[in-house]
């Protein structure tokens, strides 16, 4: 007889569908167009009950892996082996103490079938998208909603601490979870996004959506930023002064400036005296709330920052590429780390914990989240949702301002998630999907179903 306790994958399968981009974004010195987004499905057997999960997730180029000699096409495949590899592992997988030490086994077998220069960043995306699904499909077995779940520790977190948390560290952090009902929608700035109608060039599409930053705001009311650095202090502020002009007069502005590792540590120093002294940057200044990433992966934890930097709102994004990471992070002066679930939910979970025992020990630490390649439909509500849990008053979403469309879905399916989530989609005058932005921000409400954002 099957043990009730031990959570089976009875199976696991992936499919890929294209996303075409309206608007080309950038990954550092990446541009992108289009690529193909994952989507996961996986049954399972839990709670003495069948149940099946799904997850979606898009396979961003140069992202996960930034390597000089890895081109975008080359990245993207790297990504599909991540899948075929986390598939690998998930056969015949069972864990008799749910799903905490079962997904670190499986993210330990999936690594040992990939190859040993891939980073690991990239080598976690497959296994992130099984996790997603697993725990969509837990939380249907037991037919509880992704909050409730977590705050009765359905997943084993606090059996299995990491060497800086107690059980009880997490076990408070859990409970304390309460899904915020709406979320503010945060736009992010490309270095070359224009910025206003005069900025437009001729190949913009015309399809009823802004395109440049006014009309942004014109048409959704947004008040949050995350804007993009390109590593060049001059430049920078330049574009910043620009910004400024636009976002200063909005009421409740907020802004996180992202450097995407393009800063060494020198040129960096530059660029914050010179924002520190731009009477331009004035509101960006009282209005920021993070810095993100602005050195190197490879070298951004590998020492202590310097006291000038300790002051700073410093977060790491690409640097967070495996479970201890954000501990690491917090032990070299840094204060934040970002939530995206293609890097895995345990582990934000987990880091929430850390957040919260950080502040009761005086220590200004945070949690933000972050992810501009989210599609419309599962994926969207999925990372959305893990963020509204986790506290995020706003979230980094400009997935549906690029592609959007809710691609790779059949009709009736878009239609039947637009019906159930009113307050999350529109459709516009042609047919076409939409995120459904008032006043800045998204209604959350129906996300609260069994299972991850159903």
């Amino acid at each position: 007889m099957t043990d009730p306790r031990t959570l089976r994958i009875l199976s696991a399968r992936i499919a890929y569908a294209p996303v075409r981009f309206r608007l080309p974004f950038r990954f550092g010195d990446t541009r992108v167009t289009g690529t193909d987004q994952a989507f996961a499905t996986v049954e399972i057997e839990a709670n003495g009950t069948r149940a099946t999960g799904r997850s979606a997730q898009l396979l961003v180029p140069r992202w996960f892996d930034k390597r000089p000699e890895r081109t975008n096409d080359q990245t993207v495949e790297d990504l599909r082996a991540t899948c075929a590899a986390a598939l690998a592992a998930a056969e015949g997988w069972a864990a008799p103490d749910t799903l905490s030490p079962g997904m670190a086994a499986l993210r330990a077998d999936a690594a040992a079938r990939l190859p040993a220069d891939l980073p690991r960043l990239a080598a976690g995306f497959g296994p992130a998208l099984i996790e997603l699904a697993l725990i969509d499909a837990i939380c249907r077995a037991h037919a509880l909603p992704f909050a409730e779940a977590t705050r009765a520790d359905l997943f084993a977190l606090a059996n299995h601490p990491p060497p800086d948390l107690s059980g009880d560290n997490l076990r408070t952090a859990l409970a304390s979870l309460a899904p915020r009902p709406s979320i503010l929608i945060r736009h992010t700035v490309g270095y070359d996004a224009p910025l206003t109608r005069t900025d437009l060039t001729q190949d913009h599409p015309d399809d009823g959506a802004p395109v440049c930053l006014a009309d942004v705001i014109a048409q959704t009311g947004i008040a949050a930023f995350k804007i993009k650095l390109k590593g060049d202090p001059d430049a920078d502020i330049t574009r910043l002064s620009a910004i400024a002009a636009l976002i200063a007069p909005l009421p409740g502005l907020r802004v996180t400036l992202d450097a995407n590792e393009q800063y060494a540590p020198d040129p960096f120093a530059i660029f914050l005296s010179a924002f520190d002294a731009a009477l331009a940057l004035a509101p960006i200044r009282a209005a920021l709330v993070a810095i993100e990433q602005p050195f190197a992966r490879e070298t951004a934890l590998s020492a202590q920052l310097s006291p000038a930097l300790r002051h700073r709102p410093l977060m790491i994004d690409e640097s967070d590429d495996h479970d201890a990471a954000f501990a690491t992070a917090i032990a070299h002066g840094w204060h934040g780390t970002s939530i995206k679930s293609c890097k895995g939910v345990l582990r934000a979970l987990t880091n929430h914990a850390r957040v919260l025992k950080g502040r009761a020990e005086g220590r200004p630490l945070f949690l933000s989240a972050e992810d501009l390649t989210c599609q419309l439909g599962v994926s969207w509500q999925q990372d959305t949702w893990i963020a509204a849990t986790l506290g995020c008053t706003d979230i980094e979403r400009n997935g549906h301002f690029h592609g959007g469309g809710m691609q790779g879905y059949a009709p009736e399916a878009r239609a039947a998630l637009v019906a159930a989530h009113p307050s999350i989609y529109r459709t516009d005058a042609d047919g076409r999907v939409q995120l459904n932005i008032r006043d800045g921000a998204v209604g959350l409400a129906s996300l609260t179903g069994p299972g991850l954002a159903p």
